[in-house]
């Protein structure tokens, strides 16, 4: 007999916190773009996770960081 997991996430794992944002139909165009020419096809909401590490690497890089 095996024993049932309790429901819900593990106790004592750091978790993301969710975040939702209303987008223009050109943004979510912009977003389906990129990630289509990504080997992984990510989701939209990595692609845009990725996008946001991009933009924030080349602005570290070009204030010299």
């Amino acid at each position: 007999m095996t024993k049932n997991r309790p429901r819900g996430r593990p106790k004592g794992r750091a978790q993301d916190r969710p975040f939702q944002m209303r987008v223009s139909e050109a943004f979510l165009r912009t977003v389906d773009d990129w990630r289509r020419v990504q080997t992984d096809l990510p989701s939209r909401a990595e692609a845009i996770r990725r996008m946001v590490e991009l933009a924030v690497k080349m602005k570290k890089k070009s204030d010299g960081h």
